[in-house]
C-alpha cells in the first residue's frame, strides 16, 4: 500500500512538472526551481542546509549546491520525486510519514496556489486518510508551532476531525475553523491561501 507521504512526494513532482522553473511559489522568494531543489537537498544533502554559511566548509558547500542546480529543472525534479537514497532512514514508513506527509502536501500546495490560473474554489481533491493524517499531525505540533508565532492563544476546529487550542493562556484568543489541510496551510504562514474562518474570541 502507498504511504500518504509517498502520495503526496508524487503529487508535488507533478505539480512542478507542470510549471516552469521559474514559476512563482508561496514560499517567500522561492521560484518552483528552488523549491525543487530544496526537497532534492533535504531528501539526500543534508549538509547543504546550512553547510554553504558555515565557516571553512562554506565555499565547498556553495559549490556543490551550484552544481547540483546546474543540472536543470527537469533533473531536479526528477531526483525530487525518487526520493532519497535507499539506505536513508526516512524511508522508513513511520519516519516517512512523520517528516514527509505534511511538508509535501503544504509545498504542493506552495505550486499550485500561487500560479494566476488557481481557482480558490476548485482545490485539488483530498483522500479522506489524508486529511485524517494531516489533521493528526496539525494537532500534535504544527498548530502549535501556529499559535508560537502569532502570539495567540488559538482553538483549531476541523468539523467531523476534532478541536484543539494551543498558545499560552494569557494571551489572546482567535478561533480558526477548517478543513484539516487548510488548518495546517493557515498554521504553516499560508494564511492568505488558506481556507479558513477566523473570529476573534
Amino acid at each position: 500500500m502507498t504511504s500518504t507521504a509517498s502520495e503526496q512526494r508524487q503529487a508535488l513532482a507533478a505539480a512542478l512538472r507542470n510549471v516552469p522553473a521559474d514559476a512563482p511559489t508561496l514560499c517567500e522568494g522561492w521560484a518552483a526551481e528552488d523549491l525543487a531543489l530544496h526537497i532534492v537537498i533535504r531528501d539526500s544533502r543534508p549538509d547543504l542546509i546550512v553547510g554553504p554559511m558555515l565557516p571553512v566548509v562554506g565555499e565547498r558547500a556553495r559549490a556543490a549546491l551550484k552544481a547540483l542546480r546546474s543540472t536543470g529543472y527537469q533533473s531536479l525534479v526528477n531526483r525530487a520525486e525518487a526520493g532519497p537514497p535507499a539506505y536513508f532512514p526516512q524511508n522508513l514508513p513511520v519516519l516517512n510519514d512523520l517528516m514527509n506527509t505534511a511538508e509535501f502536501y503544504i509545498h504542493t500546495e506552495d505550486v499550485l496556489r500561487a500560479q494566476p490560473d488557481f481557482d480558490p474554489k476548485h482545490p485539488r481533491g483530498i483522500p479522506e486518510k489524508l486529511r485524517r493524517r494531516l489533521w493528526k499531525q496539525g494537532s500534535s505540533a504544527m498548530f502549535a508551532l501556529g499559535a508560537r508565532k502569532a502570539k495567540r492563544r488559538i482553538t483549531f476546529t476541523s468539523p467531523g476531525y476534532g478541536t484543539t487550542t494551543c498558545g499560552p493562556s494569557s494571551a489572546a484568543p482567535l478561533s480558526v475553523q477548517g478543513a484539516p489541510e487548510e488548518l495546517l496551510l493557515w498554521a504553516s504562514g499560508r494564511e492568505e491561501k488558506a481556507q479558513v474562518s477566523i473570529s476573534e474570541s
